[in-house]
This record gives structure tokens, sequence and C-alpha cells, in this order.
């Protein structure tokens, strides 16, 4: 499985909203998966990943809003940077959350997620006091 840096965050929170029905379904049965599955091997990717797979904005392969300047390519390698996880690695899940739970703070989702659509509903920072055992 190939998920995108920033969606790691994303998964901490979500809650089954989303761009549409197929979307949603499609990100509920890989946080499912994943959650079922701790020891599978993730391929992190700075580009579309199987959770794009069925997004609106993922155009032939390729997201539509990553031109703009904070675009999600860089909320990816901002997220990775701070987990210490390259493009390209191959990484546990289990491994991926426990970098989470002990390398980011919510001020650094804050400064990475601030101006994404979804993160002013709160889930995110929710989920990663969750994670934390808050």
């Amino acid at each position: 499985m190939e998920i995108r840096g920033h969606h790691f965050l994303c998964m901490l929170g979500f809650r089954g909203l989303g761009y549409d029905e197929e979307f949603v379904k499609n990100m509920n049965e890989i946080i499912e998966r994943l959650n079922n599955e701790q020891d599978m091997l993730i391929k992190v990717v700075d580009n579309v990943d199987n959770i794009c797979a069925l997004c609106p904005n993922n155009i032939d392969g390729e997201c539509k809003i990553e031109s703009y300047p904070g675009s999600v390519r860089e909320k990816d390698r901002a997220v990775l940077k701070i987990l210490g996880i390259k493009v390209g690695e191959v990484v546990r899940y289990r491994d991926i959350v426990n970098k989470i739970k002990e390398n980011m703070t919510e001020e650094k989702m804050m400064n990475i997620c601030k101006d994404c659509e979804w993160f002013g509903l709160g889930y995110c920072l929710e989920g990663l006091k969750k994670l934390k055992g808050g």
C-alpha cells in the first residue's frame, strides 16, 4: 500500500467526511485495514496514493491541487521530515503510528495543516491527542 505523508495525520481524526461517498468508503476501508494489520508495509510517497485513488482532485494520477504554495506535497514532506521518514521508504504501519506519537505535536500539526479545508473541524488534533493518550 502507498500512503502520502499528510494522510497519516488525516487518518487520525477521520470521521466519515470527505469529497464524496466513494472517497469516504475508500478512506474508511484503508483505515480499517491498517488498524487490523498494523504490521502492513507502507511505501511512503509524496504524490497520489491509495487514499487519493478515489479523490475527485485526482486527475489521471496527478493531484490537481499540487501547484499552489503550501501544496499537499509540501505538507507531505513536512510531516515526513518530522517523522524522520524519507519519500519512497517502506515502513510498517505500526512504526509510523509510533513515530507520530513520539514526534508530532499539536503545534507542529497546526503549522502544517492550518490552511487545510478539513483542519478547522478539529478532528485531526483530537485524533492526535487520543493517540498520545489525552
